[in-house]
């Protein structure tokens, strides 16, 4: 039986009790993967599990105790191949039917469908809820995302292992994407050298690939937009590596940097290092956001900016621990892994920036990214 890659039942055991949880149920492929070592993600190496997910739902059930039982197609049979729960505990379904009536006999069984806390997550699909509420009106159903986001920011050194390595991999894609950038290559072949070095690599898929050329939107490439001249190619990628996801972002130039591109990039550059000084084991997430910001100010006071430290893992953005969009009021946890970016908006060029991939050491900031941060002229 394989070992788990970041689930460890003795803290989810604390945080089950954290939360006063009985028992927690995951339904969402990337909370079912990290408790059961499952390949239902979408970018797994044969989806199968995730596409035929419409008919045959995987679900994964948490006691108190942290032990695991998994709801699973009864067709796949290499189960012991990927998870660590125990074929004991494994229950086939064949139908949307059957896995609704295994998961209330299961629930029924385990007498926790009484006055007992059960956790579902947010996105849990409603059907699946609904049973659950008709079938046990006294039971106390709470939203456990908090509990899942608890477990998972703190990575294991396999999780680190594989964010590292999916770095890796975006960096060589960023590289080669940007050895092949020339006059007049069309975002659509770039976006091909992209993937093929993905793959080439050995990972499992991407996470995205964001690029822009100049003003284009850098949220819908591949549209036949030619390089042009002076025009900063900006390549934002994450790889998949065995499940774990990375994020990183490099601009090339062919020609000169226009000077406030030049500009932003030097502030923008030294803004991301301000916050990785920052960041240590028990400063809050909310402390260095606001120091950031009156750093940015003493730096340059025009424009649009952007400032983000999200957790990344399983997910490109698990959770914004820092952000425009909100944050978390929580301290840094060494095992920490988190994508720092930082953008100022330059007009002609759209945003200018650079994000990198780092874990927290029990003394600071490690990078994961070793690219050059400067943007690359050609």
């Amino acid at each position: 039986m394989v070992q788990p890659i970041g689930y460890d039942k003795k803290r989810a055991e604390e945080i089950l009790n954290k939360y006063d949880i009985d028992l927690l149920i995951a339904s969402t492929p990337v909370n079912v993967f990290y408790t059961t070592g499952l390949p239902v993600l979408h970018v797994a190496p044969n989806p199968i599990l995730y596409v035929l997910s419409n008919q045959y739902p995987n679900l994964a059930l948490i006691k108190r105790n942290g032990k695991v039982s998994a709801l699973v197609w009864s067709l796949y049979d290499s189960i012991e191949e990927f998870s660590w729960v125990s074929p004991s505990e494994v229950f086939r379904i064949g139908s949307l039917e059957a896995a609704v009536n295994t998961l209330l006999k299961k629930v029924e069984e385990w007498d926790m469908g009484g006055k007992k806390t059960i956790g579902l997550e947010s996105y849990m699909p409603r059907y699946q809820s609904e049973a659950l509420r008709n079938k046990f009106p006294d039971a106390n159903f709470i939203d456990a995302d908090g509990a899942f986001l608890d477990m998972r920011l703190i990575k294991s050194s396999e999780e680190i292992r594989r964010i590292k390595k999916s770095t890796e991999v975006a960096e060589k894609a960023i590289q080669n994407c940007m050895n092949a950038t020339e006059l007049n290559v069309l975002d659509t072949e770039l976006l091909k050298v992209a993937r093929r070095t993905i793959v080439d690599e050995g990972a499992w898929g991407w996470d995205h690939l964001t690029m822009n050329i100049g003003p284009s939107d850098p949220e819908a490439p591949g549209l036949g937009i030619p390089a042009t001249p002076n025009d900063i190619v900006r390549f934002d990628i994450g790889a998949v590596w065995e499940g774990y996801i990375s994020d990183v972002s490099r601009g090339v130039v062919i020609g000169e940097v226009p000077k406030k591109a030049r500009e932003a990039m030097e502030i923008m550059i030294q803004l991301q290092e301000f916050c990785v000084d920052k960041i240590k084991p028990g400063v809050k997430a909310q402390t260095v956001s606001k120091e950031a910001y009156t750093y940015l100010k003493s730096l340059s006071k025009r424009g649009f900016y952007l400032i983000t430290g999200h957790s990344i893992g399983l997910e490109c953005e698990e959770a914004h621990l820092f952000s425009p969009m909100g944050g978390m009021d929580i301290p840094f946890e060494e095992n920490m892994v988190l994508d720092i970016e930082v953008w100022l908006n330059v007009r002609g060029q759209g945003l200018v920036g650079v994000e990198d991939c780092y874990k927290i050491t029990n003394t600071g900031c490690e990078p994961l990214s070793s690219l050059e941060k400067n943007i690359m002229v050609k």
